[in-house]
């Protein structure tokens, strides 16, 4: 009977050993510990107006037929020419968030050119800038994150002028809303309307170099506006709601 019982006993604490080794081989720990490499290698994790970060992946974009498929930083940079994380981040973590169905949402934000002459800044060209996310870890690869940006674009045009993705990015770095003449920029950002005139409280000579400003917010931006100089100027501004 001893013997019985030993043998017994034996046979659990093998059992319960192959119990704990299987358990540890599929252990999320190691499931996950492998960052995600290729195309779902993260380029850096945004911030997101939603749940935790988004991630921004390496992604691919191609074209094969006159067919195109891709997602991530390359179709964004490759496709729509927006060229700074900081472009897309400015959205992503803007309260301009809506449902598109299952993990996937839509946010935009508003990025808007103007032109300065004595003193009055008018609003002469805006885009719509959205950016696709999708919040589903499936197809994400090893490192259980969102498969995150999906795209980013200009509305109505296939690729953003240079000046959309500085606007953006200078905002999301929370660029100061008034710099040196010699730069000859100024930015401009809030969560509510921006107010149809804004005075600069820099005196500047008048001359005849046209400058550039930008101007951004989470609302409506107006479409006048004073310049910080006297010169015919162009002032680029970005919001999360249309330019007016």
């Amino acid at each position: 009977m001893q013997h019985g019982t030993t043998t017994a006993a034996a046979i659990a604490t093998l059992v319960l050993l192959g119990s704990a080794t299987q358990a540890e081989a599929i252990s999320p720990s190691d499931s996950t510990a492998q960052a995600a490499t290729g195309r779902y290698k993260i380029l850096k994790s945004l911030k997101y107006s939603g749940p935790g970060n988004m991630p921004l992946r390496q992604g691919y974009f191609k074209r094969v037929d006159g067919r195109e498929s891709g997602f991530g930083w390359t179709k964004v940079k490759k496709k729509h020419a927006i060229t700074k994380y900081g472009a897309i981040e400015y959205i992503t973590k803007g309260p301009n968030r809506r449902h598109q169905g299952g993990t996937s949402y839509k946010q935009w934000g508003y990025a808007g050119k103007y032109k300065c002459t004595n003193g009055t800044c008018r609003l002469i060209k805006q885009y719509k800038v959205i950016v696709a996310v999708q919040e589903s870890i499936r197809h994400a690869g090893r490192d259980r994150k969102p498969k995150g940006v999906i795209t980013g674009y200009c509305e109505g045009v296939v690729r953003c002028p240079a000046w959309v993705s500085t606007t953006l990015n200078k905002q999301n770095q929370r660029t100061a809303s008034q710099v040196t003449p010699a730069e000859r920029e100024t930015l401009r950002s809030g969560y509510k309307p921006l107010t149809e005139s804004f005075r600069t409280e820099a005196t500047v000579t008048a001359t005849t170099v046209d400058t550039f400003q930008h101007k951004a917010g989470y609302k409506p931006l107006p479409a006048t506006g004073p310049a910080a100089r006297r010169a015919e100027e162009t002032r680029y501004e970005a919001a999360y709601s249309p330019l007016r």
